[in-house]
């Protein structure tokens, strides 16, 4: 029965290795990166792998980077975390031609990898791209279209495959990477920001860095082969097939700081008036309270309610605070609870933890949050000290 079996594998294995063709001595393994472009998903750039043999007439990438928005619930699934990308394999022209159209920088990085190396790693991506095996559960910084170009050589080569930490780049988190590649996109950013925990300020190296195309481009660049006890480049050769640098360039755009500067400015000069008068703007206090616990319940929800692995452990939550959704209906009484003063009080003492959070990184905040902090602490003291106790005066 042993043997029956033992024989059956081996008949399956050169089976499944006889579908594949051989590549010749002639065929190379690349990978590719492609620059930023010029909608927000493309901002972070994008990565592919490459085969190409000239005496098998075959030139192929392979782009773990497709996803079809016109699926069912497509931006629910993408949302909840449970969205599937799939990997597809077409002529490199065609791949070429469309990023160049686009304006987009393109740089080829051979491997320096034997042929067995090269037909191993051909074999993985077409297995990967069989219909039962093309689909893969994305993750922005742990599965994408970038990691895959750094798992899949890892995942022939080894521990023979090393990367070395660019001194450049040493203790950078990923939330600092982010912000590296999204520094056109100010609100693109912003968002990130507060819906991401601190999982992602964390000091990482330099494989976790290559949740990036820059970063896989930079990593192979220092990565070397273990042959034969001595260290050899990872990579052959580099080739710059499509050089531009348009969407690197910076560009002026309204930012979510001058606008949270204006709306502080407004709030705090109302605050103000509202001391002097001895009165109580309703309204205002409703659209903070209501506005902070709307975001606070997002936060929860991408924290509790989701499979992403990177909204966890969000410390927005000490000024997104979610029952404010309820306290601001709350607070357009006339004359409010006696125990919203401990509230706010509460509220206060949040902020205060957020700063020695922020100076401490345990969480880094987005810059953008500063005159929000100081329009809240504003508000807030008001309230404490004055607005809610003014309001209970009079209704006696």
């Amino acid at each position: 029965m042993k043997l029956n079996l033992l024989l059956f594998g081996l008949f399956l294995s050169l089976n499944l290795s006889a579908q594949y063709a051989q590549l010749s001595e002639q065929a190379e393994v690349s990978l590719i990166t492609v620059g930023p472009g010029p909608n927000l998903v493309d901002c972070f750039g994008h990565s592919a792998l490459r085969v190409n043999d000239p005496d098998l007439n075959m030139d192929k990438a392979y782009n773990y980077g497709i996803y079809d928005t016109s699926e069912e619930s497509f931006y629910v699934k993408f949302s909840l975390g449970t969205i599937d990308y799939i990997v597809a394999d077409y002529d490199f022209d065609r791949f070429y031609r469309n990023y160049k159209a686009q304006n987009r920088w393109i740089t080829e990085q051979v491997l320096n990898i034997t042929l067995e190396e090269k037909q191993a790693i051909f074999e993985f991506l077409e297995t990967n791209t069989l219909p039962q095996n093309r689909s893969y559960r994305y993750d922005q910084f742990f599965n994408n279209c970038a990691t895959k170009l750094r798992d899949i050589p890892k995942s022939v080569l080894g521990d023979q495959l090393l990367f070395h930490e660019d001194p450049e780049k040493v203790g950078l988190t990923m939330r600092e990477l982010v912000d590296e590649n999204s520094f056109n996109h100010a609100w693109l950013d912003f968002g990130i920001d507060i819906a991401l925990g601190n999982i992602i300020d964390k000091n990482v190296g330099v494989e976790a860095h290559m949740y990036l195309p820059d970063y896989v481009l930079s990593g192979y660049d220092n990565a070397t082969i273990l042959r034969n006890g001595e260290e050899v480049p990872a990579i052959k050769t580099t080739n710059k097939l499509f050089e531009s640098d348009f969407y690197e360039q910076a560009q002026k755009s309204f930012t979510p700081t001058l606008l949270f500067s204006v709306i502080a400015l407004v709030v705090i000069i109302v605050s103000v008036l509202d001391w002097l008068k001895k009165k109580r703007s309703h309204w205002l206090d409703f659209f903070i309270f209501f506005t902070t616990g709307l975001i606070g319940f997002l936060v929860l929800f991408l924290w509790f309610g989701t499979h992403h692995t990177t909204t966890i452990n969000n410390l927005n939550i000490l000024w997104a605070f979610a029952p404010n959704l309820i306290i601001a209906f709350l607070m357009l009484k006339k004359n409010p609870k006696k125990w919203l003063m401990v509230y706010v009080r509460f509220l206060v003492i949040a902020l205060i933890a957020m700063t020695f959070v922020w100076i401490g990184r345990l969480q880094v905040y987005n810059t953008a949050l500063i005159p929000i902090m100081i329009m809240l602490t504003v508000r807030y003291v008001y309230l404490w000290q004055k607005g809610l106790v003014g309001t209970r005066k009079r209704a006696f």
